[in-house]
């Protein structure tokens, strides 16, 4: 009779502790939020529901890893594929409270900064492919037919190096506005609150490099594959970790007052003007048809 090793015992475990973890998180997080949902609400709810996903994969996978290839298949995209997304739904958040804080009066397709961001997230389509493309999954041929992935050097150290860049970028950006604040950040009466929103948002980034630097170097120094739980348990950590430090931060209540006062002036600060010009200009016209009546 089979029985579980010391491994799989850990790595349930630690599916069944993460996946409870996100699921509070997720459930206060939504019941927080009152009224309209803005952009980059939307945005950290979609973080939250892929890093649940991630999660529930694979506290199902851990279970059915050995001797079931299609379970071993779905575990290398669960932590290739779908982590991938969750990260790129990160840098998206990152690039709207990055252009929130700058407290800039152009828009988001003006702003050189948001656009910059937004395009340094396409080479993960490359990423991608790089991982599927030099991918490791097999099941092994002996007993207990335990389950192996990863990805070969030129994919894993691919990421790896891509991922550090574009983590310590976003940072920097924040820890930028932290340090040497713009004038306009300074002069507003959002400052206080704008630097508490950087200086947290640091504390995510240098998580977020360090959870995902782990996983990458485990690929790395294993590229003939690693065991399918121990790669699934280390991604659900990954996203969990980096859930509870996203919720302390966007729960602190500066954030918290700072994005409910700024998101409806920012919805709203194109429209009125526009309207106010048109009808002035209606008013305008209709006096000199009086006066030349």
């Amino acid at each position: 009779m089979y029985s579980p090793d010391q491994y799989e015992i850990l790595s349930e475990a630690c599916s069944v502790a993460c996946i409870s973890i996100i699921s509070t998180l997720f459930g206060r997080k939504l019941t927080s939020f009152d009224g309209k949902f803005y952009y980059i609400r939307t945005l950290l709810l979609l973080l939250y529901t892929m890093s649940w996903i991630i999660t529930l994969i694979g506290c199902m996978l851990t279970s059915t890893n050995n001797g079931n290839s299609a379970s071993c298949s779905f575990a290398f995209f669960n932590m290739s594929l779908i982590y991938t997304i969750t990260k790129i739904i990160l840098y998206l958040y990152w690039t709207e409270k990055l252009y929130l804080i700058s407290m800039s009066k152009r828009s988001r397709l003006r702003s050189f900064l948001y656009n910059f961001n937004v395009i340094a997230l396409l080479p993960y389509v490359a990423l991608i492919a790089l991982m599927v493309y030099y991918r490791v999954v097999f099941v092994a041929d002996a007993a207990p037919y335990h389950c192996w992935i990863g990805f070969r050097w030129p994919a894993s150290i691919t990421t790896l190096a891509y991922e550090v860049i574009i983590t310590i970028m976003f940072t920097v950006l924040f820890a930028k506005s932290y340090y040497y604040p713009t004038q306009v950040q300074q002069g507003s009466q959002y400052a206080m609150s704008i630097a508490i929103t950087c200086r947290r948002n640091m504390i995510i980034g240098v998580v977020a490099l360090v959870t995902s630097g782990v996983k990458y170097a485990l690929t790395v120094a294993y590229q003939d594959g690693l065991r399918g739980l121990i790669l699934t348990c280390v991604t659900s950590l990954d996203v969990t970790i980096v859930c509870c430090v996203i919720h302390w931060v966007t729960g602190h209540p500066a954030e918290t007052q700072f994005m409910e006062r700024i998101l409806p002036q920012q919805s709203n600060s194109d429209k009125p003007v526009k309207l106010e010009i048109k009808q002035h200009q209606e008013v305008v016209v209709l006096t000199e048809l009086n006066s030349k009546v």
